[in-house]
């Protein structure tokens, strides 16, 4: 204490007429005091501080760009804007586009990608704010009044008024908070981590909607052509028994029943057309685009299937479980609500701080009654300095009931966890189940057109020499035109399942949009 009123005795000896001539001997104040503490506070700094050393520059440079955890040593990768068109639009119609191209499209265009980038970038902001808090707080303050102040004295009062003027510097530092800053540096350091890996999983959901969306418009646009063909065939069957009954060789009835099997086959194609509009426009809401936008696609015929699954279910769910990106979002946020309770029992400790002000006080032009009407004018340097100690003795037990609030918050996150651990582990089995048996349905269906249209030809020739009925060649046109569709509902369900087998284990990252899914427990032919 006798070194800081020293100190104060040589602020006070240090007078100025401004507040400006005061930043010299506000230095060597400054050093005096707030060095040591400073010593002190460095010796006191916990390393979780310097995990993050510019949180802005550990989210996401760009929505589309995915993001890695910076303790696996792998940057995030930036999609090259080189590929987009110019122009200020990001759909090209010059090109055709594939399933990993869809995909770039829409993390660029989708909204939702944009909403969890700047989520991403305000848990960064809230780390950094948590983060001043290590920092002491210095406030400019300065003020002006007229005063006139009456004092009783024996035969009257003693009145003085004039004018007085304040200027100076506030420091507040909090040098001890026993763990208070930390657990909250902790918090906000895993819920950055939990925006990053959500950031990642909405990729992945942008991802894997495209893709089921695509499957669908792709399998709508198979299901026309399939119509297509099916009233080519009708049209052909009723050409033929037409002319059969031009020459007396069919009857009426069977004229009326292949004219009544084109027009269904006509119904059937307009059918298939609104679907694939409505599917279209479900496309075009999953890349985030107009559905005025008319892309060209590539075929579904062109895309490869799995051949089959190389990893068995177990090692699939381990892999999930170490790398879906919620799953490890959940887990930060279990960490954060683990830093809260720690903030939440530090309240019981006391907190030192150092406060300090320095200024100058400016009186001018100050008359007093009695005596006389002199006027007086002074300029003081004045300064203060307090090493304070805060300890709440008793709170009406908010502490204590803080504390267990915070616990109860956490076991809630650690019941979170499991739950979705479990949901995941459902959603793999389920999704496993599915491409096992959408593999081998693909193989039934594939036998199962290549039966009808041998059928259909046959019967189709031996109506021709008269061996046949036109209920058989009917017969023979709806099971081809089953067939058909079977086919194409056997692949986009086989690409569908496939997709949310790669979707459910959480590995399609920035170089795995497309359908080669070896790393994902598929093999493809």
């Amino acid at each position: 204490m006798n070194k800081i009123f020293s100190n104060l005795s040589e602020l006070r000896r240090c007078k100025r007429d401004n507040v400006l001539a005061l930043l010299p001997c506000l230095s060597r104040y400054v050093k005096r005091l707030a060095i040591p503490a400073a010593l002190v506070l460095t010796a006191c700094m916990p390393p979780s501080v310097a995990q993050i050393d510019k949180p802005s520059a550990s989210i996401p440079a760009d929505p589309a760009a995915y993001w890695h955890d910076d303790e696996t040593g792998i940057r995030p990768q930036q999609i090259a804007a080189a590929s987009r068109p110019q122009g200020g639009s990001l759909i090209d119609t010059k090109i055709t586009y594939d399933l990993p191209a869809l995909v770039d499209l829409a993390l660029h265009a989708n909204p939702e990608t944009r909403v969890s980038w700047e989520e991403a970038k305000a848990a960064a902001a809230r780390l950094e704010r948590n983060r001043s808090a290590w920092y002491p707080t210095l406030t400019a303050m300065a003020f002006g009044q007229y005063f006139k102040t009456s004092f009783p004295i024996p035969g009257g009062a003693l009145v003085s008024h004039g004018y007085s003027s304040y200027g100076g510097l506030d420091l507040a530092w909090t040098l001890f908070d026993f763990g208070r800053r930390e657990a909250t540096v902790n918090a906000g350091v895993q819920r950055l981590s939990a925006a990053n890996f959500s950031f990642n999983r909405k990729h992945q959901e942008i991802a894997y909607g495209v893709a089921t969306s695509f499957f669908a418009y792709q399998a709508a646009l198979s299901r026309v052509t399939a119509a297509q063909q099916t009233l080519e065939a009708a049209n052909a069957g009723t050409a033929s028994v037409k002319a059969k009954f031009d020459k007396g060789l069919a009857t009426r009835p069977d004229l009326l029943l292949a004219i009544q099997e084109q027009a269904k086959a006509s119904y059937d194609l307009q059918d298939a057309r609104s679907s694939a509009i409505q599917l279209h426009a479900d496309l075009t809401a999953s890349l985030g685009i107009s559905p005025s936008y008319s892309l060209q696609l590539i075929d579904l015929s062109k895309l490869p299937l799995p051949a089959g699954l190389v990893q068995s279910v177990e090692k699939i769910v381990d892999q999930a479980l170490e790398q879906r990106p919620d799953l490890l979002a959940r887990l930060a946020e279990l960490r954060a609500r683990e830093a809260e309770v720690n903030k939440a029992r530090a309240e019981f400790w006391p907190k030192i701080s150092l406060d300090g002000k320095l200024g100058n006080q400016y009186w001018g032009d100050v008359h007093t009654h009695p005596p006389g009407n002199e006027s007086y004018s002074a300029s003081n340097l004045v300064g203060t300095a307090m090493l304070t100690v805060e300890w709440t003795l008793f709170d009406g037990f908010e502490r204590s009931n803080a504390v267990r609030e915070a616990e109860a918050r956490k076991e809630a996150s650690r019941a979170q966890l499991e739950a979705l651990r479990l949901e995941i582990m459902r959603d793999i089995w389920k999704a496993y189940a599915d491409t096992k048996t959408a593999l081998e349905k693909r193989e039934f269906a594939l036998a199962l057109l290549k039966a009808a249209e041998e059928s259909y030809a046959a019967t189709q020739e031996s109506y021709i020499h008269g061996f046949s009925t036109v209920i058989e060649l009917l017969s023979a046109q709806k099971d081809l035109a089953r067939a058909r569709y079977t086919e194409i509902d056997s692949r986009a369900a086989l690409l569908r399942s496939a997709a949310t087998l790669v979707y459910a284990s959480g590995e399609q990252g920035q170089g795995d949009r497309n359908t080669d899914s070896e790393k994902f427990g598929l093999s493809v032919p």
